[in-house]
């Protein structure tokens, strides 16, 4: 029986269906499981990412059980932070927003009046003109859109400050419950604790003969995912303190919780920078529209400062993807997954191309078929 199995064990086509078939009964498993493994990618991917701190603090002599608790010290009040910002960021864009349709009024009376005198002066001068009519049929479709605009947003903010814009309390709604992210936590706690055992524990799992390359997987992963991971949070504050110290400077409103937004949609590259853009030219048009063209220049500024000084310095060639392919990736991943997809579409494109690249490329498959 055994010089039997051997025998067909050395056809690769039954080789390949037996992995294809291993593969699919995981994914299976994945998905009956997925909320326990959610529970533990969240606790390992707060541990991996906080491990160049906890090595720095080790290195200068700080027990480790002392650098976990400073960054839960440290984490718990970022977020107890960043929650009451949302909150009230939330509370006054919903004041904010009830007054979008006055100035909109303004704003297109003086429009239609400007188009109405265009069209006297080219009646005045022999020249046939429907601007005023024109003017007219514009200002009534742009006066119902902005309400419409202004319904739904207030309507939004509304709902969202009587359901609490924690976010801890939104981050726990989206892994299942605050028991869920009590667990991931403790889980994590662990896993800083022991994180390098936990490494060379999960190699074993691997068979002796690919322990190398899995080792130099596991090391290319972490240069070119982790260090883009860590690298764009970095860029996410240093842009959101550009951001807010700029628009404290030029007067915008809420300047420190428009800093904060900033920071955190600019983890979504090129398209979260035009989400907090949104946000500032509507809080800074309740002033004047001076300070509206002052916002949009803080933000031509940082974004300025983020491509020729933030990210060369802190990503340097981390992924080095085209930003054809970056904007792809978000916008693929944002289809399929929503936010978090568009979240983790850059590093996963990046661990692609470094498969790509360092195995398919060299392998004897792509050079003779």
């Amino acid at each position: 029986m055994r010089e039997a199995f051997l025998a067909v064990w050395q056809n690769p086509y039954v080789r390949v269906a037996v992995y294809l078939g291993l593969f699919f009964l995981l994914l299976l498993l994945a998905r009956a499981a997925s909320e326990a493994l959610l529970v533990f990618v969240l606790a390992y991917t707060l541990a991996y990412l906080v491990q160049p701190f906890l090595r720095a603090l080790s290195r200068r002599g700080v027990p480790r059980w002392l650098g976990v608790l400073l960054v839960y010290l440290l984490g718990f009040l970022f977020f107890a932070i960043v929650s009451v910002l949302l909150y009230y960021t939330a509370s006054e864009l919903a004041r904010f927003t009830a007054r979008i349709p006055e100035a909109a009024a303004a704003v297109l009376g003086w429009a239609r009046s400007s188009l109405m005198w265009l069209d006297q002066t080219l009646k005045g001068l022999g020249l046939g003109s429907d601007l005023g009519r024109i003017g007219e049929v514009l200002s009534q479709d742009l006066g119902r859109l902005l309400q419409n605009f202004s319904n739904t947003l207030l309507k939004g903010l509304n709902a969202l400050l009587a359901g609490g814009a924690g976010l801890l309390q939104g981050v726990a709604g989206l892994i299942g419950g605050l028991f869920q992210l009590f667990l991931a936590l403790i889980i994590a706690a662990y896993l800083m604790l022991d994180f390098e055992r936990v490494g060379e524990t999960a190699l074993l799992v691997v068979p002796r003969p690919y322990q190398p390359f899995a080792r130099e997987l596991a090391k290319k992963l972490d240069r070119a995912v982790g260090g883009y991971l860590r690298g764009q949070l970095l860029v996410a504050l240093l842009a959101g303190l550009t951001l807010g110290v700029g628009y404290a400077l030029v007067g915008v409103p809420m300047a420190p919780a428009l800093g904060l937004i900033g920071g955190l949609f600019n983890l979504v590259p090129y398209l979260g920078g035009f989400v907090s853009l949104l946000l500032a030219v509507l809080v800074a048009a309740t002033k004047s529209w001076v300070t509206v063209g002052l916002a949009v220049l803080v933000f031509v500024i940082e974004n300025q400062l983020e491509a020729n000084v933030y990210s060369p310095m802190i990503l340097s060639k981390t992924t080095e993807l085209h930003p054809l392919s970056v904007i792809f990736a978000i916008l693929l991943g944002g289809s399929l997954y929503g936010l978090w997809g568009a979240l983790v579409a850059v590093p996963t494109a990046a661990f692609l191309k470094l498969l790509i690249y360092d195995y398919y490329l060299k392998s004897r498959f792509y050079h003779e078929g």
